[in-house]
């Protein structure tokens, strides 16, 4: 008679992801880690990517993370020209700044390099007008600066 091993295989399987489960908040971790962070040990705590201090154990309950404004000078970022920097919580991200739009459309953008921001453009043309000023007295500018017209009294 054969003896299944499903019912062993399965049994291991759940005890070992209670067991990484429990790693977290188990006795080997503090319990007491402030929000935005993740426990390193019994006694510390590491607050996560975007909170302050980044790379500094915190082993007292009274630590806390704080967001890190990736926006504020001196800009740790750098959204590129024709853009700006949208601080969130534990993150950010770059718009277009008013009177520009993406390339493609989008609304936000992670960095410099992905940064597309333009003037917007209708109907597959850019919208400009030009005006062109002539000295000559009796001379009026015209839009498109393809007619003059004289001022005639």
């Amino acid at each position: 008679m054969a003896v299944s091993r499903r019912p062993v295989a399965l049994a291991l399987c759940v005890f070992l992801s209670l067991c990484r489960a429990g790693a977290q908040h188990g006795p080997a971790c503090a319990k007491w880690c402030p929000p935005n962070s993740v426990c390193v040990s019994g006694t510390a705590c590491r607050c996560k990517l975007g909170f302050s201090p980044p790379d500094k154990l915190i082993t007292s309950p009274t630590g806390t993370c704080d967001d890190i404004n990736e926006c504020a000078a001196p800009l740790k970022v750098s959204c590129g020209k024709f853009a700006d920097c949208e601080n969130t919580e534990g993150s950010y991200y770059c718009t277009c700044s008013p009177g520009y739009e993406l390339e493609s459309g989008g609304k936000n953008f992670s960095n410099e390099s992905e940064n597309t921001c333009r003037e917007p453009h209708y109907g597959g043309q850019a919208c400009l007008e030009l005006w062109i000023l002539l000295p000559e007295p009796g001379l009026l500018p015209v839009r498109g600066g393809r007619e003059l017209n004289r001022v005639t009294h």
